[in-house]
């Protein structure tokens, strides 16, 4: 028994290493938006930031609440007849970063948090992992990078 516990403490010390590095090389910065709502009817994303509670509607209709209950409006891209399916954000330099899939293609989108205006809009993969964020650029699984300048 005692040479049993020593190989099961030998194994699973062993393992933690291995996991450590795959587990901080892959780590996003970017966190998937609470959804609610039904797949083929009104649906809602939910995210928070430093400067407020974040809900954008499923055709890109988005809106900030800020802790002093002040809200504003936002749209985001979206298409025609189109909705979004799924939504990461992730606050960068004090804009917010959001990255989502639509029906037929993914968007990449910068949001100034001050202003809530988009800064910047940029057609990505449909089919993506959460990215990272490297020197400036945000670097997509397949290979994809992305300037943030």
């Amino acid at each position: 028994m005692k040479n049993f516990a020593v190989v099961c403490l030998l194994l699973v010390s062993a393992g933690l290493p291995v996991y450590a590095q795959k587990s901080t090389a892959n780590l996003s910065p970017f966190a998937l938006a609470n959804h609610i709502g039904e797949p083929n009817a009104r649906t809602f994303f939910l995210f928070s930031t430093s400067v407020g509670n974040y809900t954008l509607r499923q055709d890109g209709m988005g809106e900030i609440t800020s802790p002093a209950g002040m809200r504003k409006v936002f749209n985001v891209k979206v298409g025609p007849g189109k909705r979004i399916e799924r939504v990461y954000s992730c606050e960068y330099e004090g804009d917010v970063l959001l990255l989502y899939e639509t029906t037929d293609s993914g968007y990449l989108v910068r949001l100034s948090q001050k202003t809530r205006k988009v800064k910047a809009t940029i057609a990505v993969s449909r089919e993506f992992t959460p990215p990272t964020i490297k020197d400036r650029q945000i670097v997509f699984s397949d290979g994809t990078v992305v300037s943030l300048d």
